[in-house]
């Protein structure tokens, strides 16, 4: 006898869960599958020992203090709806900032975080208009200012400025108007200062220098003479304005400010990275003040500039001027450096070593080479792409009984990526783990190799995880390239939970652009038909959550890719989500609503056809115009339902913009499903010819049929034989199958094409040849 115990119901029991029969009387009164029973936290034990295991939970959204706050504001200003209780929003801005002043290292301001910060602050000018402190004290302003010092490499943004400008003027304004006792060293160190770097790092150094002028004779001249020049200086250099530049320098000497070697170095510099060798001997050979001699990095900056121009005479000079000082480490490293340059090899470069330490013992002094010579090398070989060289170097350090630092291992790490050779960057990556590292300078490295090993052809899961974790441990901020490898990694291995608590984890703390290049992993992933339309909708509704600010085109290529996947009921849940955004621009405009129109023609589906239409109705910010109109038709005619389809047509009859060709086409179409429609199809052609319309070939054919499917045979026949006469063109395979007979004899190499396609029947049996007969809107 079979056993009743099924599957099921053992599971059931292992999960102390009641059983139930689908014919018990006291079924209905069980509990909806929906509705979770409340459970304790006392720890059950169940049958046989076993507990179930807990549901995975995600994780919460990771956001620096006080910005879900200033989110949750800008929404709602967006909506225009009413936004939070001001002093609120004013925590939120304080704690935002305070978080960032006490981080260690500085963390730089991500352009999405400026722009809610700037909104932020304007709202609470706008509100506490009558309140001359807004709900943010001088210190809280302070704060928020040299935040917007760091800001991420190679950007400037435009939200960051504008923040500045409007934090200066407010500090500014309450000094003016004595509402703040504020000394002159206060204002110049906690205000003037960052006001005046922030200027010189966004592009507007000019503004930078004007300020300076403003303030020098009443507060920066006795209290910070140097420094905010050297910021202008810096910021022209970085704007390569020259220009600027000198004159800066004649302002400068206008005041009375020695040229030190300060200043020296950034004009000099500036030439060398311009690669500008006459103006670099120029101000390289500028005296400067109390006879001083260039910085070390000035002449590093234009030895490096002689070995690109192989400058080696001259270069040789600023070499011998090193070598006539005492010779200290420093001067070395300088030494082996030039010597590499010149193209002295590994074997000789050890030689000059052996006579740095010879020299040395000769003194009386022991000095060797060290590391940071080794790594100057092999930072040397790094530029030249030469990661055979560079080993060498590490094989020299081996040999000297030199150990190897951080500095060198991250070299190592960085060659080793650059050429693919993922075993030995991970090999380098272990040695770094027993190394002092600071402020996490491997981190970027290590997020490259993460890349690395994502896209590599052999993935060791294991292996990446394990650099996951150490970067989670950290808490170092994953770029957004590491992101995006690491979802298509968790994607193609249907590891969801693990997609969303990564960008839980991250997403929120890039910039818009840095989140539109994760966000087109997950845009692609859809698009590939390689992939399921089930792991395509899941990976959607990943990309609907996370990324709201997707914008219409990609939704409507997705929306699209859904249709093509034959799934319309999916792609109008696209289209709905564009349809429920609350910022007017991001909602469907009349091309989005045309293109989901045409996918229900496509697939024919009523239903969605129903949902869409009366979205359009309730959409008050939609003007139908007659592209619109046709879609509809097309829409309608498709779902077989031509009266209504024609009821379009009627609308675009009685507008001012009238009817396209497409339109005309359109209506001759749904005229050949319609009932009668033969009568409408005339009406429309006699139309056409007494106000001598154009017919064009496509129009001809759509009138014929039109015709063909209750018209007689002899007029079919007669239409066909006046075409060209008409219209110029002879019959090709639009024509219908009632001419059959006839149109075998008369046209017998059309007819064959004609066969070869096949055919299908409508709703009311008349036969159709399958020919693309796609209309656009």
């Amino acid at each position: 006898m079979p056993s009743h115990l099924t599957r099921r119901i053992v599971r059931q029991i292992l999960q102390n869960e009641p059983l139930s029969h689908a014919q018990c009387s006291r079924q209905a009164l069980s509990t909806p599958c929906w509705q979770k029973p409340y459970r304790s936290g006392i720890t059950t034990r169940y049958l046989f020992g076993f507990s179930r295991k807990p549901p995975r939970e995600l994780k919460s959204t990771d956001l620096d203090p006080g910005l879900g706050q200033m989110l949750e504001l800008n929404r709602m200003l967006a909506m225009k709806a009413r936004p939070p209780a001001a002093p609120m929003v004013a925590q939120a801005f304080k704690d935002f900032f305070r978080a960032r002043h006490t981080s260690h290292p500085p963390i730089a301001l991500e352009e999405i975080q400026a722009r809610h910060a700037l909104l932020t602050f304007k709202h609470l000018q706008e509100v506490y208009s009558a309140d001359e402190e807004i709900g943010l004290s001088i210190g809280d302003m302070h704060m928020a200012l040299r935040a917007l010092i760091y800001m991420p490499r190679g950007h400037r943004y435009e939200p960051h400025k504008v923040l500045a400008q409007l934090l200066f003027e407010e500090i500014r304004k309450r000094r003016e108007v004595n509402l703040v006792e504020e000394s002159t060293e206060s204002f110049v160190k906690m205000t003037l200062l960052p006001f005046i770097q922030i200027l010189s790092q966004f592009g507007e150094a000019g503004t930078a220098r004007g300020l300076v002028e403003e303030y020098w004779y009443s507060d920066l001249e006795q209290q910070e003479r140097r420094l905010p020049w050297v910021h202008v200086l810096q910021g022209f250099a970085s704007e390569q304005n020259e220009e600027e530049l000198l004159r800066t320098l004649e302002i400068m000497q206008a005041y009375n400010l020695p040229f030190d070697a300060r200043t020296h170095q950034t004009i000099t510099v500036y030439y060398a990275q311009k690669n500008n060798m006459a103006l670099t001997k120029k101000w390289y050979t500028h005296s400067i003040i109390d006879d001083g001699v260039p910085t070390f990095h000035t002449n590093a900056s234009v030895l490096k500039l002689c070995i690109r121009q192989k400058e080696f005479e001259w270069g040789g000079s600023i070499f011998k001027s090193i070598l006539h000082k005492d010779p200290d480490k420093k001067t070395w490293n300088v030494v082996f450096l030039w010597a590499a340059a010149k193209g002295k090899g590994v074997d000789e470069i050890e030689r000059m070593m052996e006579v740095m330490v010879r020299r040395s013992k000769e003194r009386g002094t022991i000095i060797g080479p060290a590391i940071e010579d080794i790594n100057s090398l092999i930072e040397l070989a790094n530029t030249h792409n030469d990661p055979y060289t560079a080993e060498r170097y590490v094989a020299l350090a081996q040999k000297w009984s030199i150990p190897l630092d951080a500095t060198t291992y991250l070299l190592q790490l960085d060659y080793r990526i650059k050429t693919g050779d993922i075993d030995g960057a991970r090999a380098a990556y272990t040695q770094l783990q027993a190394q002092e590292v600071a402020e996490n300078r491997d981190a970027s490295l290590i997020n490259r190799l993460i890349v690395a090993m994502c896209n590599s052809k052999n993935q060791d899961l294991e292996a990446i995880m394990g650099l996951v974790e150490d970067l989670s441990e950290r808490k170092v901020r994953f770029e957004p390239d590491t992101v995006s490898a690491l979802c298509l990694l968790h994607l193609q291995r249907e590891e969801l939970h693990d997609v969303i608590d990564l960008l839980q984890t991250h997403a929120f703390h890039y910039g818009i652009d840095q989140r539109a290049s994760v966000r087109d992993v997950f845009v692609d992933f859809c698009l590939d038909r390689a992939n399921s339309t089930s792991r395509a909708w899941e990976t959607y509704s990943i990309l609907q959550e996370i990324f709201a600010e997707t914008g219409n085109e990609t939704r409507i290529k997705l929306m699209n890719e859904f249709f093509a996947r034959r799934r319309s009921d999916m792609a109008c849940h696209v289209f709905g989500h564009m349809r429920q955004q609350p910022i007017k621009e991001a909602r469907p405009d009349i091309d989005a609503y045309i293109a989901c129109l045409k996918g229900i023609a496509k697939a024919s589906d009523s239903d969605s056809l129903g949902t869409v239409h009366n979205m359009l109705k309730l959409d008050s910010e939609i003007e139908p115009n007659t592209r619109l109109y046709n879609a509809l038709m097309l829409a309608y005619m498709a779902c077989d339902m031509p009266s209504r389809s024609l009821e379009f047509w009627d609308d675009i009859d009685y507008s001012r913009e009238g009817p396209t060709y497409n339109s005309i086409r359109i209506a001759l179409r749904a005229c050949e499903a319609e009932p009668f429609g033969e009568r409408r199809a005339r009406d429309i052609w006699g139309r056409l010819k007494r106000f001598e319309i154009e017919v064009t070939r496509e129009i001809y054919a759509a009138y014929v049929g039109a015709l063909a499917v209750r018209a007689s045979l002899s007029e079919m026949v007669q239409l066909i034989d006046e075409m060209e006469a008409e219209i110029g063109c002879q019959p090709d395979a639009l024509m219908q199958k009632e001419i059959e007979h006839w149109a075998s004899a008369a046209y017998p190499a059309v007819w064959r094409t004609l066969k070869e396609l096949g055919h299908f029947r409508n709703r009311e049996g008349a036969a159709f040849f399958k020919i693309d007969r796609e209309v656009c809107a």
